[in-house]
C-alpha cells in the first residue's frame, strides 16, 4: 500500500467536497497507489519532453497537464485552503518519489503538492463520472478508475 501523501482525515474531506464520495482508509490507500503511479507517469513524460527540447531542467510546460487536469487542480486548490492542508510535507514526500535525472524548476517544485492532490481528486472524479449514483467507494470502483486513468494519463 502507498503511504498517505495527504493525511487521511483531510483526504476524506477533500473527496467529499470535490466528488461527493465517502472513502474509508483502505480505499484511500488504494487510491494513493494510483496517484503514485500516475505521478511517475507524468514525470516520465515530462522527462522525455525536457530531453526532446534539450532542456537542463524540467519545467511546468513539460508536464502533460490537460485542460481537464487544470480544472481539477482549481477544484483541489479551492478545497485545500479551507481544509488547511499543509503543502510542505506533501512537497517533500513527492520529491522523494520523482526520479532525479534532471532537476526540477522551482515552479514545478512549488506545484508538486497540487499536482499530487489533483491526481487524487481525478481518481474520485472518474469514479463519480462512471457511477454518479454512488456515495461510498469500493475496490471495483478504484479498479475502473485506474483503467480509465491508464488510458488517459
Amino acid at each position: 500500500m502507498a503511504e498517505m501523501i495527504i493525511p487521511y482525515p483531510q483526504l476524506q474531506k477533500i473527496l467529499e467536497r470535490t466528488c461527493e464520495l465517502a472513502v474509508i482508509k483502505p480505499r484511500a490507500e488504494e487510491m494513493m497507489d494510483i496517484v503514485e503511479k500516475k505521478l511517475a507517469d507524468l514525470f516520465e513524460v515530462a522527462y522525455e519532453n525536457a530531453m526532446a527540447e534539450g532542456s537542463e531542467t524540467i519545467k511546468l510546460r513539460h508536464i502533460p497537464i490537460t485542460k481537464g487536469f487544470k480544472n481539477s487542480m482549481n477544484l483541489f486548490r479551492a478545497v485545500i485552503e479551507d481544509e488547511k492542508v499543509q503543502m510542505e510535507p506533501i512537497r517533500k514526500f513527492v520529491l522523494k518519489k520523482i526520479p532525479g535525472d534532471i532537476p526540477l524548476e522551482e515552479e514545478v517544485v512549488n506545484e508538486l503538492p497540487t499536482i499530487a492532490g489533483t491526481l487524487f481528486v481525478l481518481v474520485g472524479r472518474v469514479i463519480k463520472a462512471l457511477h454518479p449514483e454512488i456515495k461510498n467507494v469500493y475496490p471495483e470502483h478504484i479498479e475502473e478508475a485506474e483503467k480509465v486513468l491508464d488510458y488517459t494519463l
